[in-house]
């Protein structure tokens, strides 16, 4: 009885100590799989970023600006460790390589490996589309057709027809096996993947880049402003009326100049001049 009942412990003891090898390697697992996870959440949350920047920068620039450029600018402003200051000419291209220590220290595993080898494995792709819903697109060619009219003769800049900007970042990721082998099972741990965010904004019209770009386009609502590109032909004709009316000369048919401060609102009481463009205003 005594030798069944020491059979019995010896055996219980055994598989206690089997159960405790198997625990403790699927903890070990699993605390590993989610500091892994950890990372390539991170990772993550930075693209959710560059696909905001680039659908926002979109809203910015023309369409000359190219996506290829605004892909090199995101991998430089957003996936860079960058403790300087943008600067325009800010870019990662396809075929340059990360600098040491330049990306986030989380973004690589205990060996060193990154998570991101290369920055052509970051992507960039925008567009640019009408306005959704009815109301709002039909408002828009009506507005982009009296703009486009007038603007012929004033020289004028018409509005941006794309309102809806749409982003998508893609990011591939190093193969997982490669990070952390021998912690999922086989046939799982060559994942392969490619994290791919989006984003979209609805954009006023007349947005624009700056004050000469809000004159252009001011312009195309203004028929008036017809009489700025022949200035040059009137100023025989405002500096003879001078003689009569000395305000004259400060007559300026048809120059559209947005944001200028009255004198008597700056100290000295001389205006700013607000923009250099085709029309100088002061």
């Amino acid at each position: 009885m005594s030798h069944c009942v020491m059979s019995k412990q010896v055996r219980q003891g055994g598989q206690a100590m089997v159960e405790l090898v198997v625990m403790a390697g699927v903890m070990t697992a699993i605390f590993t799989g989610v500091w892994m996870v950890g990372k390539f959440h991170d990772v993550q949350y930075s693209t959710i970023q560059a696909a905001r920047y680039a659908a926002w920068e979109r809203t910015a620039h023309p369409d000359s600006f190219s996506d290829t450029r605004l892909q090199s600018q995101t991998r430089a402003r957003v996936f860079v460790w960058n403790q300087n200051p943008y600067l325009a000419a800010d870019g990662k291209p396809n075929g340059s390589t990360w600098v040491a220590r330049e990306l986030n220290g989380q973004w690589a595993d205990h060996k060193g490996t990154l998570l991101i080898e290369r920055p052509d494995w970051v992507s960039v792709r925008t567009s640019s589309a009408a306005l959704p819903g009815r109301a709002a697109n039909a408002f828009a060619r009506t507005i982009g057709s009296i703009g486009s009219t007038i603007g012929k003769v004033t020289g004028g800049e018409k509005l941006d027809p794309g309102g809806l900007k749409t982003s998508t970042v893609s990011v591939k990721l190093t193969d997982w096996a490669n990070l952390a082998p021998k912690l999922l099972p086989d046939g799982m741990d060559h994942l392969n993947l490619t994290l791919n965010e989006h984003s979209a904004l609805v954009t006023d019209s007349w947005d624009a880049s700056g004050p000469g770009q809000t004159a252009r386009r001011v312009a195309s609502f203004t028929p008036a402003a017809a009489f700025d590109r022949i200035s040059g032909l009137m100023r025989p004709l405002t500096w003879a009326l001078s003689w009569i009316e000395p305000s004259f000369n400060d007559f300026h048919p048809g120059q559209v100049c947005p944001d200028v401060v009255p004198a008597d609102r700056l100290a000295g009481g001389n205006p700013l001049p607000v923009y250099v463009d085709r029309r100088t205003c002061s």
